[in-house]
């Protein structure tokens, strides 16, 4: 039952006209604002919106990878520079050279360390050289707690430095943690000593990186049947995995996939 009236209380159970116009025109409103913000041809996908979407990813597949390595050698160098500063420092005052002491050149620690490899380098080929490292390595040895650490990298350096010895070139899939995953490693060399005589195995080391910092990870001994190599190449992989697996390399479509 509608009630008009111009004063006064109208009756229980009733709905006032005014009210009622009142309530039509916030539908109204609420209607167009309803109308005006849902995706319009202005709004919804167009051939101007689709040619910028696809030319802001290409331009950030682009600039990504450039922005990144600039950073990393921006970081690097700069972290030798603050390094050798001292260094640079002190050659300029004892050449007395006409630059300023806080003299600043981007790359200039590097090119000094470098410079510093090569000339060690060229030093302990010869044959005082290598008496020199020999007496240098027979001190190490010497002192206690250091002698471990100085010792293991070394040993390492030079495994890994043979030529005829091929270190983490060689991607493979091992099960783990569980026979139905698998995990991408590398081959760090054949197992030998004590381990194989214990176990009677012919066992390889294969170091598992870890993410998002691939230098990291730990090895495993696998039985040599256990694993699968693969044929990409060890930057394949590190691409591979820095992307969580959307970087993929090419396969022949011939071979059957693992």
């Amino acid at each position: 039952m509608f009630y008009v009236t111009r004063g006064g209380t109208p009756p229980s159970g009733t709905l006032v006209l005014t009210e009622i116009h009142s309530w039509t025109k916030m539908c109204t409103v609420a209607g167009d604002i309803r109308q005006w913000s849902s995706p319009g041809p202005w709004f919804g996908e167009t051939p101007v919106k689709n040619f910028l979407k696809k030319n802001l990813i290409a331009g950030l597949l682009v600039i990504i990878p450039i922005g990144l390595t600039y950073i990393v050698f921006a970081f690097v160098i700069g972290q030798l520079d603050a390094l050798m500063a001292p260094v640079v420092t002190w050659i300029i005052q004892r050449l007395q050279l006409p630059l300023p002491t806080d003299f600043h050149l981007p790359g200039l620690g590097f090119i000094l360390i470098g410079l510093f490899i090569f000339l060690v380098g060229l030093a302990a080929t010869n044959f005082f050289g290598k008496q020199l490292v020999r007496a240098w390595d027979y001190l190490m040895n010497q002192v206690p707690f250091v002698r471990g650490i100085y010792m293991t990298v070394k040993q390492v350096v030079e495994t890994i430095s043979r030529a005829d010895t091929p270190s983490f070139d060689q991607l493979v899939l091992v099960h783990y943690p569980h026979a139905a995953s698998r995990m991408i490693g590398l081959v760090a060399s054949e197992g030998g000593g004590e381990v194989v005589s214990r176990t009677e195995k012919d066992l390889v080391n294969v170091f598992l990186p870890l993410l998002p910092n691939v230098t990291l990870g730990f090895m495993l001994l696998v039985p040599r049947d256990q694993i699968i190599p693969l044929k990409m190449t060890r930057e394949e992989g590190i691409k591979y995995l820095m992307s969580f697996g959307i970087v993929t390399p090419g396969i022949d479509p011939k071979e059957k996939s693992v």
